[in-house]
């Protein structure tokens, strides 16, 4: 008995099914990397603060030390005014001490300022922690259990492959070689259906004749895009 379209869909439909299945295991690996990415991304940002964190400190050091200079200066300037010899030099010397109060005044904010962005970074670092630790967990458990499901997935591909290459004996031997060059090519959709006198693939309308081949059961080349037809 010939091989009905029943026999070609069901070839058509495992073709289908064994590309889906290894797209699935070709898109675990990728979203693996795709999650270790975010990780190295975040750990990159990490890095930078933890630059910045030195460098802010840094900062806060020196203007902690700055403002000290000046307030060992102001009273320097302090003991001076006292044992001042002249109302000249007196006036000299409080002028001095004005100018130091108002720069102490600068620099006690710039230490606030730098101690307050210290807090921050430290803040930030904090966080940026827990999204890498987030983050390496679900790519941790995501490789884990992609691992479970690609020992059921490339069972199924091996049995998938199994069948189409047994339910591959329907394609006639005349038409084998440029089957199996479309698969080669183009995978499940190597095939196609002719629903309503129209292949499925390029939506080209049959000529009466392809359509009275497939009626009876034939098997044709689409004219325009070159797929399989079987009737659908």
């Amino acid at each position: 008995m010939p091989p009905s379209a029943t026999d070609y869909r069901r070839l058509h439909d495992l073709h289908k099914d064994l590309k889906k299945t290894q797209d699935k295991l070709a898109r675990g690996p990728r979203q693996i990397r795709a999650r270790q990415a975010r990780v190295e991304a975040a750990q990159d940002e990490l890095t930078k603060l933890e630059q910045s964190l030195q460098e802010v400190r840094g900062l806060a050091d020196r203007k902690n030390l700055d403002l000290k200079s000046k307030e060992a200066h102001m009273v320097e300037l302090q003991c001076k005014l006292n044992t001042a010899a002249s109302n000249r030099e007196f006036d000299i010397i409080r002028g001095q001490i004005d100018a130091d109060v108002a720069a102490k005044a600068v620099l006690e904010d710039e230490v606030l300022e730098a101690l307050e962005r210290v807090d921050r970074t430290l803040s930030e670092i904090a966080e940026k922690k827990e999204v890498i630790a987030q983050l390496e967990k679900e790519t941790r458990d995501f490789a884990n259990d992609f691992e479970q499901k690609s020992a059921v997935l490339r069972e199924q591909e091996v049995s998938l492959s199994e069948q189409i290459k047994e339910t591959e004996k329907i394609v006639p031997s005349e038409i084998r070689e440029q089957y199996d060059r479309l698969v080669d090519a183009y995978g499940p959709e190597a095939m196609a259906q002719a629903n309503g006198g129209v292949c499925n693939n390029c939506f080209t309308q049959l000529t009466p004749q392809s359509k009275v081949l497939l009626n009876s059961g034939k098997i044709l080349f689409c004219g325009s895009c070159g797929r399989l037809l079987y009737q659908g």
